[in-house]
């Protein structure tokens, strides 16, 4: 797994969006039923999803949550 110390946060932002968007099309998801399910908007999921927006830890645990994961195996799937 690769050091979050050692990593730019534009490519941390990319791997976290990409393993969202992955897991989200798992579950057979739309960016808009994610969001309505954690209380956000389709918009803030995409700019997530494209690695354009940091998402908080407050969001990510609700996220997981929806998507049924672990917030601790969702980060360190999504960073290796």
């Amino acid at each position: 797994m690769i050091s979050v110390l050692i990593m730019e946060k534009s490519e941390f932002n990319k791997k976290i969006g990409q393993y969202l968007k992955k897991k989200r099309l798992q579950k057979k998801l739309t960016q808009a039923e994610l969001a309505s399910i954690i209380g956000n908007d389709f918009q803030n999921i995409s700019r997530i999803e494209r690695g354009v927006l940091s998402p908080t830890l407050y969001w990510l645990s609700k996220v997981t949550d929806a998507l049924e994961m672990n917030l601790g195996d969702f980060i360190k799937n999504a960073l290796k």
